[in-house]
């Protein structure tokens, strides 16, 4: 583990940080990569101070911005920096009608869900091939296995992240690389969320996470070479019962639930 390293994207809250933690946990190299506030270098020197035996690094970046995945890989290389294990998991969410937001969001949503996902897996693949085993995680959610009346660029976004992943993951199936797509269902990460978990009532209750309990199993089913994850018994059930309602009536539901979120 001395000279590999996991790269975490959104690494400073949530998932991402839950990630970065659990890695360092299991004895893991760590490079956090999130927007350049002081709660990065927070979790980062929260790490070192944890596990003095192992490496920290972190780079605040905005990966909205275009060229920013390529200054990610430079940065690594510059570093020698190897990565052995890419986590996509820096993302934007939003809820409400799709004419209350200028197309400007819109587009640094796409960008960040879709484009910064893309670009840094093509970037760092030829790095991850030529480790004996590598690991590729990108973060989806439950939504992208929906469609969801105002949410629904965001659940497109996520939808586009699981097609992505299990395509390249057949495309890869005799290399050394492994993609696993993670789908969760709530994640209580920031005030926010918490309000629109209690806003969608028992439902959100039942199939909510922690981050720590999200990144744990994750991790535990990324390296048994699980190509689709979908964390805690209540998600799972929840899919598969709206597997069998028809898409009207689903459609119908899921419109009800999100309206809630932009009153």
């Amino acid at each position: 583990m001395a000279t590999t390293y996991t790269l975490v994207t959104g690494a400073s809250n949530g998932i991402g940080r839950g990630m970065a933690e659990e890695c360092a946990a299991r004895g893991r190299n760590v490079l956090l990569v999130a927007l350049p506030e002081p709660k990065l270098d927070e979790v980062t020197d929260a790490l070192k101070a944890q596990y003095p035996e192992q490496s920290f690094h972190s780079l605040g970046v905005n990966l909205m911005d275009r060229e920013t995945p390529q200054h990610i890989f430079d940065w690594c290389k510059e570093n020698d920096y190897t990565v052995d294990i890419l986590v996509n998991n820096a993302g934007l969410g939003n809820s409400g009608p799709f004419s209350n937001l200028p197309a400007d969001f819109y587009y640094g949503q796409m960008q960040l869900n879709m484009m910064a996902l893309v670009s840094l897996t093509h970037h760092f693949l030829p790095m991850l091939e030529a480790q004996p085993r590598a690991y590729i995680l990108n973060v989806a959610s439950m939504a992208a296995f929906y469609d969801i009346p105002f949410k629904g660029i965001y659940s497109a976004s996520k939808k586009f992240v699981y097609s992505f992943s299990r395509s390249l993951n057949k495309e890869l199936e005799n290399s050394s690389v492994r993609i696993t797509v993670l789908c969760p269902a709530s994640v209580p990460t920031n005030p926010d969320v918490v309000q629109r978990e209690k806003e969608l009532g028992l439902m959100a209750k039942l199939t909510s996470q922690t981050p720590a309990q999200v990144a744990k199993y994750t991790l535990d089913m990324m390296f048994k070479g699980k190509p689709v994850v979908i964390p805690g018994f209540f998600p799972r059930l929840y899919k598969r019962l709206g597997s069998v309602v028809p898409y009207n009536t689903r459609l119908r539901i899921l419109a009800k639930q999100f309206i809630k979120n932009s009153k």
